[in-house]
């Protein structure tokens, strides 16, 4: 039987265990993790409803549909299949970015659901899942603009936008010293490049897909910067619910249902990073 038959076989079976009921081994692992005495998961499938903080400004990712007004796209794709799996409802609750941890430590929400990079800072307070995707930063800029390169940025001047609570806040001043970052409003940065309130859009290269297959106004540039892990968030030392979520993903990847998920909202195929990591 070869390795991807094999660990699928063994996610459907670990997560038959751990939905069912049948829990005592994975309590003693919980336990000798420093799980805390609330077991999460069999709190939300009794009250049959997983409550996702989200935030949803990004087309193809996460966003509203304008005409049900519901929250869609690839993420919550995954999100309520995996409710589907553990029996129970999705209820979206939006949040401000700055709002998510908060919220999800403190049982507002069950998990967040967004286009969050995996940082040492915030790992260090939630529980993160398994990646679901590995990105870069890109710079997006009008399609008739002057810049060509990133050392083109670098210049007095420059206005980056930069999405409110993102770690680029942080970054953008140590990459490009003598430019300037103007701090916008989550999924405003396509007005504010159009309108010249800035020069260049700067996020992860995800945040730019949508909009570049319908607004033939803007080009990325072909460098990538920073690379980062996106994965979804889980309470701190919610160790169950992660872990089957993490197995949730696992089956989705071994059955392609993950591929043509990323295939419909993409537009492009999935393609697997050979180090593993996003599997």
């Amino acid at each position: 039987m070869c390795k991807k038959a094999t660990a699928l076989l063994l996610a459907l079976a670990t997560i038959a265990l751990l939905i069912t009921g049948c829990k005592g081994g994975y309590q003693n692992t919980a336990e000798n993790q420093g799980s805390s005495k609330t077991d999460k998961l069999e709190e939300i499938k009794t009250k049959g409803t997983l409550v996702v903080g989200c935030d949803p400004t990004i087309p193809n990712i996460i966003f509203m549909d304008e005409v049900t007004s519901e929250v869609t796209g690839f993420i919550p794709d995954i999100v309520n299949g995996f409710a589907a799996e553990i029996g129970v409802e999705v209820r979206w609750e939006i949040l401000e970015w700055s709002a998510m941890l908060t919220a999800v430590n403190s049982g507002k929400v069950d998990m967040i659901a967004a286009n969050m990079n995996m940082t040492i800072e915030r790992a260090s307070q939630i529980e993160f899942s398994a990646p679901w995707l590995i990105d870069h930063a890109k710079a997006c800029v009008a399609i008739d603009s002057e810049y060509q390169t990133f050392s083109d940025l670098n210049k007095d001047g420059t206005k980056f936008g930069i999405s409110s609570g993102s770690v680029y806040e942080e970054i953008i001043p140590n990459l490009f010293p003598k430019s300037k970052s103007v701090v916008l409003p989550l999924g405003t940065w396509q007005d504010a490049l159009q309108t010249g309130v800035i020069d260049v859009a700067y996020d992860d290269g995800i945040v730019f897909a949508g909009p570049l297959s319908t607004n033939h106004t803007i080009r990325v540039l072909e460098e990538n910067g920073i690379s980062y892990l996106n994965g979804f968030a889980f309470p701190n030392k919610d160790y169950k619910t992660r872990d089957v979520f993490n197995l949730y993903l696992m089956k989705i990847k071994a059955l392609g249902q993950y591929a043509d998920l990323y295939e419909k909202w993409m537009g492009y195929p999935w393609k697997p990073d050979p180090s593993g990591v996003s599997f």
